[in-house]
């Protein structure tokens, strides 16, 4: 097997071309790069994943005991230089930011939680009565005391405070 370069995608492709017609599972293409420890046998895990996407591998069975095997076919993607992927990064980058600021710009945002919106806070004033110093708005009542009330005709039921109990 001939290191192609320090990436378990480089790795793993020549593993799969020094050996024409193997038929392995994932875990022992882990032993076979001498890959040791969890994290790093789901990172192996993810790029045999990422080589079946890529019609280099085909995966034989179901579930995490399928058998790998090269399908002959060439990479779709080129080794790119660091130069190229950075060049490649930006370019996508950019493109995201130009989605998401045209997704912003036609339809309208969530509210925040913490913004104060005006228009709920005046529906949400006409339920509560006026302030007795008479800054009414709407349908809104001009405040009154117990004993207006009571002269109304209304009914005031007196409640006892847990204090008032305990004496």
């Amino acid at each position: 097997m001939k290191d192609r370069s320090k990436s378990y995608a480089g790795r793993s492709r020549a593993l799969f071309e020094a050996n024409p017609g193997l038929q392995i599972t994932g875990i022992k293409v882990a032993d076979q790069l001498g890959v040791v420890g969890y994290v790093e046998r789901g990172k192996v895990r993810r790029t045999l994943r990422d080589l079946v996407d890529a019609g280099y591998l085909r995966k034989l069975g179901d579930g995490r005991t399928g058998l790998y095997e090269r399908t002959g076919a060439r990479m779709q993607r080129l080794p790119m230089t660091p130069e190229q992927r950075k060049a490649r990064d930006s370019q996508l980058t950019k493109e995201y930011r130009e989605r998401v600021r045209a997704a912003q710009g036609s339809s309208a945002r969530a509210p925040d939680k913490m913004t104060i919106n005006r228009a709920r806070l005046d529906l949400l004033a006409d339920l509560a009565p006026a302030k007795p110093w008479g800054k009414e708005k709407g349908r809104q009542l001009p405040a009154e005391t117990v004993e207006q009330f009571q002269a109304r005709g209304g009914q005031v039921q007196r409640l006892t405070a847990s204090w008032e109990q305990a004496a």
